[in-house]
């Protein structure tokens, strides 16, 4: 790409698509701000605040694009691609001045973003003059009255929009221009500044600063005040941002984060800095951390609901999402790093929990004691000080002794920022907090002897009174307090290692949960699990299009709904199958959505899935063309992820047909693999019989029309595939007879006839039972299909009948070291299913399939499932063709598991049982993929 001058627009780009201009380049302006303005679907100016890295990085990138890499809990990397319409810097005067002639030439501008720390959010900041100077050209061009401007920051700076617009009106630019009144008067009624909330967790890629790592994105990645109602409502759509329009909300959720994320994150570092544990991600493997942290929410944190007039839901959300953060084995932070301005800390995140638990007469439990009482170790100097004199000044603390083995580090000596290191070699870290005062305090302490009960008890209390409202000498509760900080820093400061001292507090007793509780533990925990969704056709976007589905059209020309119009309207399955796509999809509005109303579950599944993705004024008009429009700015790649994003799908296993002329190709040479995209092989022609189509592959795959062929094409597509399991429908006249079961090694060479078709039996033992055998891969069968029960109607045509589940009974008898996973297509044979699979080891149910995923028979299948089987199953998978639908298919199944699972707590409440929040953590985990993961690592 040729060199372009600062802010240029090429030939091929358009001013008028620009929508949107950002002061800053900052890895987690890109990784946040830059995606969320991207899928409203306008172009970008990016603006370097100082230096030309980015914009040389830019440069040399094809299509003018920047990457960000996230890295999901299994370790996978999804690389997100944005476009930039033009960068510059603001650095040199050349590239300033081309900056501030931007507003003339962007027409259709509506959001600028910042990417100004608290640093730089000061009177007459260079960013604030910028900005200034930027919005006076946006006033004398007539921006904002078409639509407002909206001034977006992406910092933490609690009410940052309000100081950025405080800072820009008594700026000296803003003072000293000729028409300050006019500006002014237009900053007021044309430029919104909103007050943000950002949260995402964001380093860089390994080797190339540039480009931003950041962990996967969090539900409140970015959260807006719009009291004004100046954005779109799109933007309240978009995954990871929320939208407030009342003020107070904001300070709720800045309130929330500081008390839950920021407060359990202060609460563990300190302990397993001292412990030796350097990255955060040692929490996971540690026994007491993980515990430590869900008694310290339950019994201290949560209180803070009552004070803020909160539900304990809109906490807990908040609670299990960071839990959940906490234990991606693949995004650790360091320790000690997160350890700086401890007493700073100790007073924004853990004292307002204390303060609550005071006001609604409770205790702070043993777990609070801990986490103040190891800030306070943590900042007791011990042994030499040689650094007193430097201001601040810096101290020397000491880690506790470790045991063989058990230092989480691999380094000897590390200095993170200056004034914070660790020498783990020598056992010493060094630090600095504020102006020294609090370490000068607790410095007697960590001197040889001078560390008595009484000693620590005085000084904890001295400390803590420096804690806004704190008073041990005229508040009982705070003396109290004091006295147990004191008490267990004594014991760290005498022996006892901090770590230690948390298991002696027994942090994995059990949270046990009143009846009362269940429904919003329930939903809390099924809210936050990510799915494994065992069962769909979906393609990464790679695969390109047809494979690829999504989009309105998609939706409404599915074969449900397709079967649902045809059974009512006046065209016949001919005529309308001649129709383009889209015209058939207008068919289906009309007919099922706008001339009836859309009652049916597979209609209401395409209102769930636009509400979410905030389309409810196109929803509200009925206007099919406006969500049309809608759909033309998303790409294949971004709204797949998001769809999974949206729907907490941890990872699907897409269905390939090797015996399907558009999927052999991608069966034996696959694409990279995506990230959330796993694979199974499906081989429901070999058991359904349609020998035209597997005497296709065979021959176009250049194998001989036999068994034998049909087991070198499927052992090519595993090598090729690494599939999960293999998968196939069996008709509705599926047999299997154990007693007859051979090797069928006289059948490998014979030539396959479509006359003289072979029997399932004879694939089974022939052909997949062998090769499952042989990769120690599961078969999933889905049973009871009866395809073409009205042939005009194609895909949409299939009909079911019985699963003949005594024959599945003899196959998992005949075969114990074969796993089969298990789901039926009539309703009458679920009660049979779950019989047989209580029976079997090697027997796995899964999900509520097809013409069984309508919310009463779920509820009927499931109740008897856990019933029958416990948690032993797989409550669900979405099936789905078309990625949109992930979206409904899930928020319905949360939904209906919700239900069911609160039910049946409250009958084990009521026959003595105390059901604790691991149980409940546990139990949803498994029934939303664990068990199947489980079944699949069994040994047989």
């Amino acid at each position: 790409m040729a060199r372009a001058a600062p802010f240029s627009f090429e030939d091929d780009l358009v001013p008028e698509n620009i929508s949107s201009v950002c002061i800053g380049t900052g890895r987690f302006l890109r990784a946040v701000l830059v995606p969320a303005l991207s899928e409203l679907g306008g172009q970008i100016v990016l603006a370097q605040t100082r230096g030309t890295s980015f914009v040389k990085y830019l440069e040399n990138r094809p299509e003018r694009t920047f990457e960000v890499d996230s890295v999901l809990q299994d370790g996978r990397v999804t690389t997100a691609r944005f476009a930039v319409a033009a960068c510059g810097s603001l650095g040199t005067a050349e590239g300033r001045a081309a900056f501030m002639q931007l507003p003339a030439r962007l027409p259709h501008l509506r959001y600028i973003g910042l990417g100004l720390t608290e640093a730089g959010i000061v009177h007459n900041g260079v960013s604030i003059i910028d900005l200034a100077e930027f919005l006076h050209g946006c006033f004398s061009v007539n921006r904002g009255h078409a639509h407002p401007l909206s001034i977006i920051n992406t910092d933490n700076l609690p009410f940052n929009g309000d100081a950025i617009k405080c800072h820009v009106r008594s700026c000296d630019f803003t003072q000293q221009l000729d028409q300050f009144q006019a500006f002014d008067s237009w900053l007021q009624q044309h430029v919104h500044f909103h007050n943000t909330m950002v949260d995402r967790i964001t380093s860089h890629r390994d080797g190339a600063q540039e480009v931003p790592r950041a962990e996967p994105l969090p539900a409140k990645a970015l959260v807006l005040e719009d009291a004004q109602s100046a954005l779109p409502p799109q933007f309240g759509s978009l995954p990871g941002v929320i939208v407030r329009a009342e003020p107070h909300q904001l300070a709720l959720d800045i309130a929330m984060k500081l008390r839950v994320a920021n407060g359990l994150h202060t609460a563990m570092v300190y302990a397993m800095v001292l412990g030796g544990l350097f990255k955060t991600d040692s929490c996971i493997t540690h026994p007491d951390i993980l515990p430590y942290l869900e008694q310290l929410f339950e019994r201290d944190i949560v209180h803070g609901c009552a004070e803020l007039s909160i539900p304990r839901l809109s906490m807990t959300s908040v609670f299990s999402e960071w839990m959940a953060r906490l234990q991606h084995p693949h995004f650790g932070l360091d320790c000690l790093f997160v350890c700086q301005n401890a007493m700073q800390k100790m007073g924004i995140r853990l004292w307002p929990s204390v303060k609550a638990t005071l006001a609604v007469g409770e205790i702070p439990s043993d777990f609070m004691a801990f986490s103040l009482a190891c800030i306070l170790r943590f900042l007791t100097p011990i042994g030499e000080q040689p650094r007193l004199a430097e201001y601040p000044p810096v101290f020397v603390g000491q880690l506790d002794p470790s045991k063989s083995g058990e230092q989480g580090c691999d380094i000897s000596r590390r200095e993170y920022v200056p004034g914070l290191s660790v020498d783990v070699s020598v056992g010493t870290y060094e630090f600095r907090d504020g102006n020294g005062t609090v370490p000068l305090l607790l410095r007697p302490l960590g001197i040889h002897g001078g560390c008595s009960a009484v000693a620590a008890a005085s000084i904890a209390g001295d400390v803590l009174s420096r804690l806004d409202g704190f008073n041990s000498h005229s508040t009982p509760e705070h003396k109290k307090l004091a006295a147990a900080v004191g008490s267990m820093l004594h014991r760290m400061l005498t022996g006892d290692a901090a770590l230690s001292l948390l298991a002696s507090l027994r942090p994995q007793q059990p949270l046990l949960l009143h009846a009362r509780h269940f429904a919003e533990a329930v939903q809390q925990e099924v809210d936050a699990a990510e799915v494994i969704d065992m069962h769909t056709h979906l393609f990464s976007a790679e695969h390109g299009i047809p494979l690829v589905q999504f989009g309105i059209d998609a939706m409404l020309t599915y074969h449900y709904l397709v079967a649902e119009y045809l059974a009512t309207c006046n065209e016949t399955p001919e005529e309308f199958h001649s129709l383009p796509r889209s015209v058939q999809a207008e068919r289906i509005w009309q007919g099922l959505f706008i001339a009836a109303s859309p009652l049916s579950e597979h209609c209401r599944g395409v209102l769930t899935t636009l509400s979410a993705l905030g389309l409810h004024k196109e929803l509200a008009a009925r206007d099919l063309n406006a969500i049309r429009k809608w759909y033309d700015g998303q790409g294949a790649e971004t709204f797949n992820e998001k769809m999974m994003r949206l729907a907490r799908v941890r990872y699907v296993v897409t269905s390939h047909d090797p015996f399907d002329a558009a999927e052999t190709a991608v069966c034996l040479r696959p694409l990279p693999p995506a990230p959330r995209y796993r694979m199974a092989l499906s081989v429901d022609k070999l058991l359904e019989g349609d020998w035209e189509a597997v005497i296709s592959a065979l021959d176009s795959t250049s194998l001989p029309q036999t068994l034998r062929g049909v087991m070198e094409l499927l052992d090519r597509c595993v090598t090729a595939l690494q599939p999960e399991f293999l998968v196939a429908a069996t008709p509705h006249d599926f047999s299997y007879d154990d007693v007859a079961a051979t090797t069928g090694e006289h059948l490998l060479d014979a030539t396959i006839s479509c006359k003289l078709p072979l029997t399932p039996q004879q694939v089974l033992d022939t052909v997949l039972l062998p090769l499952c055998h042989c990769k120690g891969l599961p078969l999933s069968l889905r049973m009871g299909t009866c395809r073409g029960i009205n042939a005009e109607l194609g895909l949409a045509g299939d009909g079911l009948g019985p699963a003949q589940l005594h024959s599945l009974a003899k196959l998992c008898r005949a075969q114990p070291r074969v796993k089969f996973m298990v789901t039926v297509l009539s309703r009458k044979d679920h009660h049979e299913a779950a019989v047989v699979a209580s029976r079997f080891r090697n027997l796995h149910l899964w999900g509520c399939w097809w013409y069984c995923n309508n919310p009463s028979i779920v509820a009927e299948t499931t109740t008897m499932r856990l019933e029958m089987l416990g948690s032993s199953f797989t409550f669900q998978a979405s099936s789905a063709r078309v990625h949109d639908q992930l979206i409904y298919k899930w928020i319905h199944a949360r939904a209906q598991l919700t239900r069911l699972l609160v039910a049946r707590y409250a009958e084990l409440a009521a026959s003595g049982w105390q059901v604790s929040r691991g149980d409940v953590r546990r139990d949803v985990k498994r029934l939303l993929g664990g068990a199947f993961e489980e079944f699949c690592a069994k040994k047989l």
